[in-house]
């Protein structure tokens, strides 16, 4: 039983075959297929239909699944809308909590841009002077201070960084020891160690790697107490007169998306007594 099955079958094989074969000599320069061209044609899209149809729906649905389990392009973009707008969110409340912890009057702004000159070491944000922005406030992040408004116009503002070694006043900062306060001018920043340099320290003082350095009250810019970084080594200058401190900063210049623009009344009315 089994071996008349073959033969029918192999019986059934030839002769499409030899159809094939038929249609192919016979076959003329004309596109349209008709009479029994058209019947062999018509057959073996019958025959190809029956074998392959069960195996394209196969290859359809794991086409399919795969269609529907990777990401569109409007999925991707309102991932990425979700995470920026978390990122956001999780920013504005950091810099809520500092604003609070440390009661600073402050104003909110974005970095809009920033030079491709990584050497300018400037950003722009989008606040100015209609926002109660001036000239030489400071500006911070959650993590620390980054800098001073350079210049501004109405809606804009053009923030000079820390990490720019260039003209501009030095920083009156001090280093939080255990036996007091040691005070010293932040001039300058290391490119190479990425460290800001801070010189006028006292050779008779001792900081220490991984103390503390904030803003000092005497400055005529920066209220007191901003914190800028630690310790990260000391050493000797030139003359031997003096020690130079490099400072690791605690804030990062490489990534900044929101700023706060401090404001405070005290140093405010000793520009104005200055003027």
């Amino acid at each position: 039983m089994k071996r008349n099955m073959t033969q029918r079958i192999f019986i059934i094989v030839i002769s499409v075959v030899l159809l094939f074969i038929s249609a192919g000599m016979t076959k003329g320069d004309g596109d349209i297929l008709a009479g029994p061209e058209g019947w062999i044609q018509n057959g073996a899209g019958w025959i190809e239909g029956v074998f392959y149809t069960p195996f394209s729906g196969l290859f359809a649905d794991g086409k399919g699944t795969k269609s529907a389990s990777s990401p569109s392009v409007e999925e991707l973009k309102l991932r990425a809308r979700v995470n920026e707008l978390t990122k956001e969110n999780q920013e504005l409340k950091e810099m809520l909590d500092y604003k609070t912890e440390n009661r600073l009057e402050s104003i909110q702004a974005r970095v809009v841009y920033r030079s491709p000159d990584r050497f300018s070491n400037r950003v722009v944000i989008n606040r100015g002077t209609d926002d109660g922005v001036r000239p030489k406030m400071p500006v911070v992040t959650p993590q620390g201070l980054i800098g001073r408004v350079q210049t501004a116009t109405s809606h804009m503002a053009n923030i000079q960084l820390l990490t720019d070694s260039g003209d501009g006043p030095g920083i009156a900062a001090v280093v939080q020891t255990d036996k007091g306060e040691v005070l010293g001018i932040i001039e300058g920043y290391d490119e190479q160690k990425r460290r800001l340099i801070m010189k006028k320290v006292p050779v008779t003082a001792a900081p220490k790697k991984g103390q503390i350095i904030v803003t000092s009250r005497l400055s005529d810019i920066y209220p007191g107490g901003i914190l800028i970084g630690t310790v990260d080594a000391v050493t000797m200058n030139e003359s031997q007169v003096e020690q130079v401190v490099y400072i690791k900063p605690s804030a990062s210049f490489e990534q900044l998306d929101y700023v706060a623009v401090v404001k405070d009344p005290e140093k405010l009315q000793l520009k104005s007594m200055q003027k």
